[in-house]
Protein backbone atom coordinates (compact mmCIF):
# COMPACT_ATOMS: atom_id res chain seq x y z
CA UNK A 1 0.00 0.00 0.00
CA UNK A 2 1.27 3.54 -0.89
CA UNK A 3 1.64 5.51 2.09
CA UNK A 4 1.16 9.62 2.30
CA UNK A 5 3.96 11.65 2.90
CA UNK A 6 3.93 15.18 5.10
CA UNK A 7 4.44 17.78 2.87
CA UNK A 8 7.99 19.84 3.52
CA UNK A 9 6.37 23.49 3.14
CA UNK A 10 2.83 24.79 3.92
CA UNK A 11 0.05 23.22 1.84
CA UNK A 12 -2.73 25.61 0.93
CA UNK A 13 -6.35 23.84 0.76
CA UNK A 14 -9.43 24.60 -0.43
CA UNK A 15 -12.65 22.72 -0.49
CA UNK A 16 -15.76 23.56 -3.02
CA UNK A 17 -19.35 23.36 -1.79
CA UNK A 18 -22.32 23.06 -3.59
CA UNK A 19 -24.16 26.18 -1.47
CA UNK A 20 -21.41 28.93 -0.99
CA UNK A 21 -18.39 28.16 -3.57
CA UNK A 22 -15.67 27.78 -1.16
CA UNK A 23 -15.08 27.17 2.31
CA UNK A 24 -12.60 29.00 5.11
CA UNK A 25 -9.74 28.20 3.60
CA UNK A 26 -7.62 25.65 5.51
CA UNK A 27 -3.28 25.34 5.34
CA UNK A 28 -1.01 22.95 6.98
CA UNK A 29 2.19 23.45 8.31
CA UNK A 30 5.13 20.97 8.76
CA UNK A 31 7.97 21.38 10.13
CA UNK A 32 11.10 19.39 11.18
CA UNK A 33 13.25 19.37 14.77
CA UNK A 34 16.54 20.42 14.71
CA UNK A 35 19.01 18.12 14.73
CA UNK A 36 21.04 17.60 17.96
CA UNK A 37 24.14 19.37 18.71
CA UNK A 38 27.63 17.90 19.57
CA UNK A 39 28.98 20.46 22.09
CA UNK A 40 31.77 21.03 25.11
CA UNK A 41 30.18 23.74 28.00
CA UNK A 42 33.21 25.02 30.46
CA UNK A 43 31.58 26.63 33.51
CA UNK A 44 33.87 29.08 34.83
CA UNK A 45 32.60 28.98 38.97
CA UNK A 46 33.52 32.15 40.97
CA UNK A 47 35.12 30.80 44.26
CA UNK A 48 35.73 33.64 46.16
CA UNK A 49 34.77 34.36 49.73
CA UNK A 50 30.80 35.92 48.13
CA UNK A 51 29.81 32.80 45.93
CA UNK A 52 28.26 30.39 48.98
CA UNK A 53 24.78 30.79 48.22
CA UNK A 54 24.92 31.14 44.21
CA UNK A 55 27.29 28.19 44.25
CA UNK A 56 24.31 26.35 45.92
CA UNK A 57 21.49 27.84 43.27
CA UNK A 58 23.39 26.91 40.74
CA UNK A 59 24.11 22.71 41.69
CA UNK A 60 20.73 22.59 42.15
CA UNK A 61 19.98 23.43 38.37
CA UNK A 62 21.79 20.46 36.94
CA UNK A 63 18.34 18.54 36.62
CA UNK A 64 16.99 21.81 34.39
CA UNK A 65 19.80 22.28 32.55
CA UNK A 66 20.43 18.29 31.14
CA UNK A 67 16.33 18.16 30.65
CA UNK A 68 16.94 18.94 26.94
CA UNK A 69 19.24 15.98 26.46
CA UNK A 70 17.76 13.39 27.63
CA UNK A 71 16.27 10.61 25.71
CA UNK A 72 17.96 12.31 22.85
CA UNK A 73 21.69 11.35 21.51
CA UNK A 74 22.78 14.80 21.81
CA UNK A 75 26.46 14.49 22.71
CA UNK A 76 27.49 16.69 25.69
CA UNK A 77 30.23 17.21 27.90
CA UNK A 78 30.70 19.66 30.83
CA UNK A 79 34.06 20.57 32.67
CA UNK A 80 33.92 23.03 35.78
CA UNK A 81 36.80 25.62 36.39
CA UNK A 82 37.22 28.41 39.08
CA UNK A 83 37.68 32.08 38.35
CA UNK A 84 41.29 32.00 40.43
CA UNK A 85 44.51 31.72 38.63
CA UNK A 86 46.55 32.64 40.83
CA UNK A 87 47.01 28.88 42.63
CA UNK A 88 49.71 27.27 40.23
CA UNK A 89 47.42 23.79 41.35
CA UNK A 90 44.21 25.11 40.00
CA UNK A 91 45.32 27.63 37.02
CA UNK A 92 42.32 26.34 34.13
CA UNK A 93 42.83 23.21 35.49
CA UNK A 94 39.23 21.40 35.20
CA UNK A 95 37.44 20.37 39.07
CA UNK A 96 37.03 16.83 38.97
CA UNK A 97 37.87 14.20 40.84
CA UNK A 98 38.70 16.06 44.20
CA UNK A 99 37.08 16.46 47.46
CA UNK A 100 37.72 16.97 51.33
CA UNK A 101 36.46 14.93 54.21
CA UNK A 102 36.10 17.28 57.09
CA UNK A 103 35.81 16.22 61.12
CA UNK A 104 34.39 18.86 63.20
CA UNK A 105 33.29 19.44 66.55
CA UNK A 106 30.68 21.63 68.22
CA UNK A 107 32.59 24.48 67.95
CA UNK A 108 33.41 24.19 64.23
CA UNK A 109 37.07 23.17 64.66
CA UNK A 110 38.65 20.84 62.87
CA UNK A 111 39.38 17.61 64.10
CA UNK A 112 40.31 15.63 61.24
CA UNK A 113 40.73 16.35 57.33
CA UNK A 114 41.31 14.42 54.48
CA UNK A 115 41.97 15.93 51.03
CA UNK A 116 41.83 13.81 48.28
CA UNK A 117 42.30 14.38 44.20
CA UNK A 118 42.40 12.45 40.79
CA UNK A 119 45.79 11.37 41.46
CA UNK A 120 44.86 9.01 44.37
CA UNK A 121 45.38 5.41 43.20
CA UNK A 122 42.03 2.61 42.64
CA UNK A 123 39.83 1.97 40.86
CA UNK A 124 36.28 1.90 40.92
CA UNK A 125 34.83 0.01 43.71
CA UNK A 126 37.81 0.06 46.03
CA UNK A 127 37.76 1.46 48.97
CA UNK A 128 40.98 3.79 50.10
CA UNK A 129 41.70 2.56 53.50
CA UNK A 130 44.53 4.21 55.86
CA UNK A 131 47.42 1.85 57.52
CA UNK A 132 46.93 1.96 61.08
CA UNK A 133 50.67 3.00 61.15
CA UNK A 134 49.74 6.17 60.03
CA UNK A 135 46.50 6.62 62.56
CA UNK A 136 46.74 10.30 63.45
CA UNK A 137 45.06 13.54 61.45
CA UNK A 138 48.47 14.95 60.98
CA UNK A 139 49.21 11.70 58.96
CA UNK A 140 46.01 10.96 57.28
CA UNK A 141 46.08 13.30 54.63
CA UNK A 142 48.72 12.20 52.69
CA UNK A 143 48.02 9.77 49.63
CA UNK A 144 51.07 7.41 50.85
CA UNK A 145 49.48 6.64 53.76
CA UNK A 146 46.25 5.23 52.34
CA UNK A 147 45.71 1.79 50.21
CA UNK A 148 43.06 0.49 47.81
CA UNK A 149 42.01 -2.54 49.45
CA UNK A 150 39.03 -3.83 47.51
CA UNK A 151 35.56 -3.76 49.75
CA UNK A 152 37.54 -2.54 52.77
CA UNK A 153 36.95 -3.35 56.74
CA UNK A 154 33.83 -0.96 57.72
CA UNK A 155 33.34 -1.16 61.20
CA UNK A 156 36.44 -2.89 61.90
CA UNK A 157 40.16 -1.95 62.07
CA UNK A 158 42.08 -1.75 59.20
CA UNK A 159 44.78 -4.07 58.04
CA UNK A 160 48.35 -3.23 57.56
CA UNK A 161 49.35 -2.05 54.03
CA UNK A 162 52.72 -3.00 54.22
CA UNK A 163 53.80 0.59 53.58
CA UNK A 164 58.10 0.53 53.51
CA UNK A 165 57.97 3.73 55.49
CA UNK A 166 57.98 4.05 59.41
CA UNK A 167 54.68 5.86 60.80
CA UNK A 168 54.11 8.35 63.60
CA UNK A 169 52.10 6.48 66.02
CA UNK A 170 48.55 7.92 67.36
CA UNK A 171 48.97 11.00 68.97
CA UNK A 172 45.38 12.14 70.56
CA UNK A 173 47.13 15.98 71.08
CA UNK A 174 45.90 15.98 66.86
CA UNK A 175 42.52 14.78 67.13
CA UNK A 176 41.44 11.74 68.89
CA UNK A 177 38.91 10.99 66.20
CA UNK A 178 40.23 10.49 62.66
CA UNK A 179 38.76 9.33 59.02
CA UNK A 180 40.39 5.82 58.23
CA UNK A 181 37.83 4.52 55.55
CA UNK A 182 36.35 6.06 52.05
CA UNK A 183 34.76 4.67 49.31
CA UNK A 184 33.58 7.51 47.22
CA UNK A 185 33.33 5.73 43.84
CA UNK A 186 30.96 2.44 44.93
CA UNK A 187 30.21 -0.21 41.93
CA UNK A 188 27.50 -2.11 41.60
CA UNK A 189 25.22 0.70 43.59
CA UNK A 190 24.42 3.82 42.95
CA UNK A 191 26.44 7.56 44.64
CA UNK A 192 23.91 8.00 46.37
CA UNK A 193 23.57 4.45 48.15
CA UNK A 194 27.07 3.33 48.66
CA UNK A 195 29.50 5.70 49.43
CA UNK A 196 30.79 5.90 52.76
CA UNK A 197 33.11 7.28 55.35
CA UNK A 198 34.30 5.62 58.53
CA UNK A 199 35.77 7.42 61.99
CA UNK A 200 38.33 5.69 64.54
CA UNK A 201 38.57 6.70 67.73
CA UNK A 202 42.48 6.43 68.63
CA UNK A 203 42.36 7.57 71.87
CA UNK A 204 42.00 6.08 75.27
CA UNK A 205 38.92 7.63 76.26
CA UNK A 206 35.16 7.59 74.66
CA UNK A 207 34.12 10.34 72.55
CA UNK A 208 30.84 12.27 73.02
CA UNK A 209 30.24 12.81 69.05
CA UNK A 210 27.05 14.37 69.03
CA UNK A 211 26.74 17.82 67.23
CA UNK A 212 29.65 17.10 65.60
CA UNK A 213 30.08 17.61 61.42
CA UNK A 214 31.07 15.72 58.69
CA UNK A 215 31.54 18.25 55.92
CA UNK A 216 33.66 19.56 52.79
CA UNK A 217 34.62 23.05 51.56
CA UNK A 218 31.05 23.20 49.51
CA UNK A 219 27.99 22.82 50.58
CA UNK A 220 27.49 19.10 52.26
CA UNK A 221 27.40 19.07 55.83
CA UNK A 222 25.90 16.30 58.01
CA UNK A 223 25.37 16.87 61.77
CA UNK A 224 26.28 13.46 63.75
CA UNK A 225 22.63 13.02 66.10
CA UNK A 226 22.94 13.56 69.64
CA UNK A 227 23.64 10.43 71.92
CA UNK A 228 26.44 9.25 69.65
CA UNK A 229 29.44 8.27 71.56
CA UNK A 230 32.67 6.20 70.04
CA UNK A 231 33.92 4.15 72.23
CA UNK A 232 38.00 4.22 72.68
CA UNK A 233 39.94 2.46 69.92
CA UNK A 234 36.11 1.40 68.17
CA UNK A 235 34.74 2.87 64.47
CA UNK A 236 32.06 4.63 63.51
CA UNK A 237 30.38 3.70 60.13
CA UNK A 238 28.16 6.57 58.47
CA UNK A 239 26.84 5.39 54.94
CA UNK A 240 24.68 7.52 52.48
CA UNK A 241 22.12 4.71 52.87
CA UNK A 242 22.26 2.47 56.12
CA UNK A 243 20.21 -0.38 54.54
CA UNK A 244 22.69 -2.82 54.00
CA UNK A 245 20.51 -4.64 51.25
CA UNK A 246 20.58 -1.39 49.20
CA UNK A 247 24.32 -0.25 50.00
CA UNK A 248 26.60 -2.99 49.33
CA UNK A 249 26.65 -4.78 52.34
CA UNK A 250 27.77 -2.48 54.95
CA UNK A 251 26.59 -2.40 58.36
CA UNK A 252 25.96 1.26 58.91
CA UNK A 253 25.84 3.42 62.36
CA UNK A 254 24.79 6.20 60.56
CA UNK A 255 23.26 7.30 57.66
CA UNK A 256 24.07 10.24 55.78
CA UNK A 257 21.76 10.63 53.17
CA UNK A 258 21.80 13.59 51.23
CA UNK A 259 23.28 15.69 53.70
CA UNK A 260 27.43 14.76 52.74
CA UNK A 261 28.48 13.17 49.00
CA UNK A 262 31.64 12.41 47.60
CA UNK A 263 33.14 13.26 44.11
CA UNK A 264 34.60 10.67 42.40
CA UNK A 265 37.21 10.50 39.85
CA UNK A 266 35.57 11.94 36.76
CA UNK A 267 37.39 14.84 35.05
CA UNK A 268 34.05 16.06 33.24
CA UNK A 269 30.55 15.32 32.78
CA UNK A 270 29.02 13.45 29.67
CA UNK A 271 25.98 12.35 28.59
CA UNK A 272 26.91 8.81 29.73
CA UNK A 273 28.21 9.45 33.27
CA UNK A 274 26.30 7.60 36.12
CA UNK A 275 25.06 9.94 38.73
CA UNK A 276 25.83 13.29 36.83
CA UNK A 277 23.53 15.27 38.99
CA UNK A 278 24.94 14.65 42.25
CA UNK A 279 29.03 14.65 40.45
CA UNK A 280 27.62 18.66 39.47
CA UNK A 281 26.80 19.51 42.66
CA UNK A 282 30.62 19.08 43.82
CA UNK A 283 32.03 20.17 41.05
CA UNK A 284 30.35 23.68 41.44
CA UNK A 285 30.73 23.78 45.24
CA UNK A 286 33.66 25.17 45.07
CA UNK A 287 33.59 26.69 48.06
CA UNK A 288 34.72 30.53 49.19
CA UNK A 289 38.60 30.19 49.84
CA UNK A 290 39.57 31.40 45.97
CA UNK A 291 41.16 34.39 45.11
CA UNK A 292 39.37 37.58 44.88
CA UNK A 293 40.93 38.92 41.57
CA UNK A 294 38.77 36.98 40.00
CA UNK A 295 40.29 36.23 36.12
CA UNK A 296 36.82 34.36 34.55
CA UNK A 297 38.03 34.78 31.27
CA UNK A 298 41.54 33.86 31.60
CA UNK A 299 40.73 30.87 33.43
CA UNK A 300 38.88 30.13 30.72
CA UNK A 301 41.42 30.49 27.70
CA UNK A 302 44.05 28.64 30.39
CA UNK A 303 41.65 25.60 30.05
CA UNK A 304 40.95 25.26 26.66
CA UNK A 305 43.92 26.02 25.30
CA UNK A 306 47.94 24.35 25.40
CA UNK A 307 49.03 23.21 27.61
CA UNK A 308 46.45 22.48 29.87
CA UNK A 309 44.05 20.98 27.26
CA UNK A 310 46.17 18.36 26.75
CA UNK A 311 47.98 17.75 30.12
CA UNK A 312 45.78 18.72 32.60
CA UNK A 313 42.36 18.51 30.85
CA UNK A 314 42.88 15.44 28.09
CA UNK A 315 39.69 15.00 26.19
CA UNK A 316 37.34 18.06 27.09
CA UNK A 317 37.91 19.77 24.06
CA UNK A 318 36.43 17.86 21.03
CA UNK A 319 37.70 18.58 17.38
CA UNK A 320 33.76 18.06 15.74
CA UNK A 321 31.65 19.82 18.93
CA UNK A 322 30.96 23.34 19.53
CA UNK A 323 32.55 25.20 22.50
CA UNK A 324 30.31 26.84 25.01
CA UNK A 325 31.64 28.84 27.90
CA UNK A 326 29.61 29.56 31.00
CA UNK A 327 31.13 32.73 33.38
CA UNK A 328 29.44 32.81 36.72
CA UNK A 329 30.61 35.66 39.28
CA UNK A 330 29.35 38.48 41.19
CA UNK A 331 32.34 40.85 40.43
CA UNK A 332 33.90 42.05 37.48
CA UNK A 333 36.75 40.29 35.55
CA UNK A 334 40.27 41.30 36.00
CA UNK A 335 41.57 39.39 33.43
CA UNK A 336 45.22 40.97 31.98
CA UNK A 337 44.05 40.94 27.95
CA UNK A 338 41.44 42.71 26.16
CA UNK A 339 38.44 41.00 25.74
CA UNK A 340 38.50 40.84 21.85
CA UNK A 341 41.80 39.05 22.33
CA UNK A 342 39.83 36.47 24.64
CA UNK A 343 37.45 35.39 22.10
CA UNK A 344 40.03 35.88 19.00
CA UNK A 345 42.06 32.74 21.02
CA UNK A 346 38.58 30.72 21.93
CA UNK A 347 37.55 31.36 18.31
CA UNK A 348 40.88 29.72 17.67
CA UNK A 349 40.57 26.72 19.40
CA UNK A 350 37.97 25.74 16.84
CA UNK A 351 38.83 27.12 14.12
CA UNK A 352 38.25 29.10 11.00
CA UNK A 353 34.44 28.75 10.63
CA UNK A 354 34.07 29.61 14.70
CA UNK A 355 35.14 33.56 13.88
CA UNK A 356 31.95 33.84 11.60
CA UNK A 357 29.43 31.35 13.30
CA UNK A 358 29.08 32.06 17.07
CA UNK A 359 27.00 28.48 17.52
CA UNK A 360 30.63 26.90 17.34
CA UNK A 361 32.06 29.30 19.96
CA UNK A 362 29.89 31.59 22.51
CA UNK A 363 30.11 32.87 25.99
CA UNK A 364 27.10 33.07 28.28
CA UNK A 365 27.05 34.69 31.78
CA UNK A 366 25.33 35.20 34.89
CA UNK A 367 26.91 38.03 36.22
CA UNK A 368 25.79 41.76 37.54
CA UNK A 369 24.26 42.07 34.43
CA UNK A 370 23.25 46.16 34.10
CA UNK A 371 25.02 49.02 34.75
CA UNK A 372 24.70 50.71 37.76
CA UNK A 373 22.95 54.37 37.71
CA UNK A 374 26.32 55.77 39.62
CA UNK A 375 29.83 55.13 39.66
CA UNK A 376 31.09 52.69 42.55
CA UNK A 377 27.12 51.34 43.01
CA UNK A 378 26.51 47.75 42.57
CA UNK A 379 24.77 46.51 39.43
CA UNK A 380 22.56 44.50 41.42
CA UNK A 381 21.61 43.46 45.24
CA UNK A 382 19.86 40.28 46.91
CA UNK A 383 19.91 38.69 50.25
CA UNK A 384 23.08 37.25 49.51
CA UNK A 385 24.70 40.35 48.57
CA UNK A 386 25.88 43.29 45.96
CA UNK A 387 27.50 42.18 43.08
CA UNK A 388 29.68 44.24 40.42
CA UNK A 389 28.98 45.54 36.79
CA UNK A 390 30.63 42.48 34.83
CA UNK A 391 31.20 44.80 31.81
CA UNK A 392 33.77 42.70 30.55
CA UNK A 393 31.52 39.41 30.80
CA UNK A 394 28.71 41.47 29.20
CA UNK A 395 30.68 42.66 25.92
CA UNK A 396 32.18 39.23 25.50
CA UNK A 397 28.02 37.76 25.50
CA UNK A 398 27.40 40.56 23.42
CA UNK A 399 29.84 39.79 20.64
CA UNK A 400 29.21 35.91 20.41
CA UNK A 401 25.41 36.04 20.91
CA UNK A 402 25.41 34.31 24.33
CA UNK A 403 22.77 34.16 26.70
CA UNK A 404 22.85 36.53 30.03
CA UNK A 405 20.86 37.08 33.23
CA UNK A 406 21.61 38.57 36.73
CA UNK A 407 23.45 36.89 39.36
CA UNK A 408 21.05 38.43 42.04
CA UNK A 409 18.20 36.47 40.71
CA UNK A 410 16.32 33.93 43.34
CA UNK A 411 16.01 31.59 40.69
CA UNK A 412 18.39 30.79 37.89
CA UNK A 413 16.24 27.87 36.56
CA UNK A 414 14.97 29.62 33.51
CA UNK A 415 18.23 30.91 31.96
CA UNK A 416 19.45 27.20 32.85
CA UNK A 417 16.86 25.71 30.93
CA UNK A 418 17.29 27.81 27.80
CA UNK A 419 21.04 27.64 27.82
CA UNK A 420 20.25 23.85 27.41
CA UNK A 421 17.76 24.38 25.14
CA UNK A 422 19.97 26.43 23.14
CA UNK A 423 23.06 24.60 23.11
CA UNK A 424 21.10 20.91 22.76
CA UNK A 425 20.13 22.83 19.29
CA UNK A 426 16.68 22.16 19.59
CA UNK A 427 13.79 24.70 18.64
CA UNK A 428 11.38 25.35 20.90
CA UNK A 429 8.63 28.12 18.73
CA UNK A 430 7.91 27.50 15.18
CA UNK A 431 6.03 30.17 13.24
CA UNK A 432 2.86 29.59 11.14
CA UNK A 433 2.47 30.72 7.90
CA UNK A 434 -0.93 32.57 8.34
CA UNK A 435 -2.93 33.58 11.35
CA UNK A 436 -4.99 30.41 12.41
CA UNK A 437 -8.32 30.47 13.69
CA UNK A 438 -7.84 29.02 17.24
CA UNK A 439 -10.82 26.61 16.93
CA UNK A 440 -9.84 24.35 14.37
CA UNK A 441 -5.85 24.30 15.23
CA UNK A 442 -4.52 20.81 15.07
CA UNK A 443 -1.14 20.17 15.88
CA UNK A 444 0.27 16.92 15.75
CA UNK A 445 3.93 15.30 15.94
CA UNK A 446 5.49 12.49 13.90
CA UNK A 447 8.65 10.56 13.49
CA UNK A 448 9.12 10.70 10.11
CA UNK A 449 7.52 12.32 6.76
CA UNK A 450 5.09 9.20 7.14
CA UNK A 451 1.76 9.85 7.93
CA UNK A 452 1.72 6.25 9.65
CA UNK A 453 4.44 7.30 11.85
CA UNK A 454 2.27 9.45 14.24
CA UNK A 455 3.53 9.93 17.90
CA UNK A 456 0.52 11.89 19.31
CA UNK A 457 -1.63 14.47 19.08
CA UNK A 458 -1.06 17.56 20.80
CA UNK A 459 -3.67 20.30 23.02
CA UNK A 460 -3.37 23.44 22.65
CA UNK A 461 -2.79 25.35 26.38
CA UNK A 462 -1.31 21.70 27.70
CA UNK A 463 0.86 20.92 25.17
CA UNK A 464 2.09 23.56 23.50
CA UNK A 465 0.68 27.50 23.59
CA UNK A 466 0.14 29.79 20.77
CA UNK A 467 2.34 33.08 20.64
CA UNK A 468 0.09 35.72 19.06
CA UNK A 469 2.58 38.79 18.67
CA UNK A 470 4.87 36.23 16.53
CA UNK A 471 1.92 34.03 15.16
CA UNK A 472 4.16 31.23 16.51
CA UNK A 473 3.27 27.71 18.32
CA UNK A 474 5.49 27.38 21.42
CA UNK A 475 6.44 24.32 23.51
CA UNK A 476 7.74 25.13 27.35
CA UNK A 477 10.03 23.41 29.60
CA UNK A 478 9.48 19.60 29.15
CA UNK A 479 7.43 19.75 25.80
CA UNK A 480 10.02 19.94 23.28
CA UNK A 481 10.09 17.55 20.56
CA UNK A 482 12.85 15.52 20.32
CA UNK A 483 15.62 15.57 17.59
CA UNK A 484 14.29 15.46 13.94
CA UNK A 485 11.07 14.53 15.14
CA UNK A 486 8.32 16.84 12.92
CA UNK A 487 5.56 18.81 14.06
CA UNK A 488 2.61 19.35 12.01
CA UNK A 489 -0.13 22.02 12.35
CA UNK A 490 -3.14 21.97 10.35
CA UNK A 491 -5.79 24.82 10.73
CA UNK A 492 -8.07 27.29 9.03
CA UNK A 493 -7.42 30.43 8.63
CA UNK A 494 -8.27 33.35 10.45
CA UNK A 495 -10.86 35.85 8.59
CA UNK A 496 -8.22 38.04 7.09
CA UNK A 497 -5.17 36.31 8.39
Amino acid sequence: MKRSLLLPAALWLAACTPDNGFTQATTLDAFQQKQKNTFDLLLVVDNSCSMYEEQAKLASNFDNFIHYFDGTDVDWQLGVVTTDVEEESSRGHLIGGDDEIVLANTSGNEQDRVSYDRTWAGAEGQVWALDPTWYTAISNDKAEHWCAVGAGTAGTENASCALETEGGGADSRYGSVIITEVLADPVGVADDLGEWVELTNIDSVDVDLSGWQLRDDGRNAYTIPDGTVLAAGEQLVLARSADSAANGGITADLELGADFTLNNNVLYLSATTEGASEIFAEMVAQGTSGSGMEQGLEAARLAVTEPNATNFNPGFIRPEANLNLMIFSDEADVSPDPVPTYLSDFAAVKGDAAFRDHSIMNVSAVVGSDPPEFAGEPSCSSANGDAVYGARYVDAVSQTGGLIDSICDEDFSPLVEQLGLTLSGLQAEFALSRFPDLDTLKVAIYDTPDTESKVRDLTLDTDYTYVEERNAIRFEYEQVPESEQYIVAEYKIRSGG
